[in-house]
């Protein structure tokens, strides 16, 4: 009876979260960070923290 109702909750959950996942508002913001693995340019003001600060010394 117990894995019976858990069952159904975690459906229910699951289908919940799908609904919401594949809001038509949401899919720029999906699209956006799809493309972040293979986008060349940083967005602007954004620095690389691993290259060191060239200065004239």
């Amino acid at each position: 009876m117990m894995s019976g109702i858990v069952t159904i909750v975690l459906m229910v959950l699951f289908i919940a979260v799908w609904i919401w996942a594949w809001q038509p508002r949401l899919r720029a913001g999906f699209e956006a960070t799809a493309r972040l693995a293979v986008d060349d340019q940083m967005p602007e003001g954004e620095a690389i923290a691993s290259t060191p600060s060239r200065t004239n010394a």
